[in-house]
């Protein structure tokens, strides 16, 4: 698998699964496996997330610029035409999901080899695309899927099951886990995010903190479709869409979805 893109790999892994080709609904009128989008989790996660945490339940779909499916919210159970043959299609309905979709798609993948600095630590799994290195002090435990011009490092934690988009910086200090992360996200200075999906083109200012446990170890509850929703988790940090910059030592409160385009102050406590 050396050199596959995050987005091919998970693809290929869906479809051994059975359930990652998904029509829009022109084609599943028309029966036919003609046209079949492959959701890999890389393109799908980011911008899906903000979408699924707006969108109540219904009838919708997602499409992306061009007009591709994307995503599509109905009934459980729905039956798609995939490889020749019909098959259930798993649906993620909700934000959180995609975290739980990402640990499958990514357990027992396979390391590589790449541009890493002695000093760091690999106790787990990594793959780096090209053009990427890992400084010295980083630590990695659990799977990691570095996008192609990314600099980790130096000192950070990386555990659990992390995907980092194309030119992302993770810096000096800063601890990601189970995070799903776009292109051109900067989290560079003593930073925290867990279990939380971060969009493109986000930059963390210093100390920001996106927390993902509540002090009384309660359920975490999200907004979706207007109304607060009972994930099922413990554990649930952020959605955080595109283009937002979080001041420093901004302080994101478990279970918080971040607008694409929001602006923090520095020492602001997002509620």
């Amino acid at each position: 698998m050396a050199g596959t893109s995050i987005g091919a790999y998970c693809a290929l892994q869906l479809r051994e699964a059975g359930f990652e080709a998904v029509l829009g609904p022109e084609e599943e009128e028309r029966g036919s496996g003609d046209g079949a989008v492959e959701v890999s989790m890389h393109d799908f996660s980011p911008e899906a997330a903000v979408w699924l945490a707006d969108y109540g339940p219904g009838e919708c779909e997602l499409r992306n610029a061009e007009g591709c499916f994307l995503a599509g919210k109905g009934a459980p159970g729905v039956r798609r035409s995939s490889l020749k043959r019909n098959m259930a299609v798993e649906r993620l309905v909700y934000p959180w999901d995609l975290l739980d979709w990402q640990e499958r798609v990514m357990r027992g993948m396979e390391g590589d080899g790449g541009f890493i600095k002695d000093g760091a630590h690999v106790m787990g799994t990594l793959r780096l695309g090209r053009d990427s290195a890992v400084l010295p002090g980083v630590v990695v435990e659990g799977c990691v899927w570095v996008g192609d011009g990314c600099r980790i490092g130096p000192n950070c934690y990386l555990r659990g099951y992390v995907s980092l988009g194309d030119g992302c910086v993770v810096g000096q200090g800063v601890e990601l886990k189970n995070c799903i992360v776009g292109d051109g996200t900067f989290i560079s200075h003593l930073s925290y995010a867990g279990d939380s999906i971060i969009g493109n083109d986000v930059n963390f200012g210093a100390g920001t903190v996106c927390s993902n446990f509540r002090h009384d170890g309660a359920e975490q509850r999200m907004m979706a479709g207007g109304r607060l929703v009972e994930t099922g988790r413990n554990k649930l940090g952020a959605v955080i869409g595109d283009h937002v910059r979080l001041g420093a030592n901004t302080v994101v409160l478990p279970g918080r979805v971040v607008s694409p385009g929001t602006w923090t102050m520095p020492g602001e406590i997002f509620r």
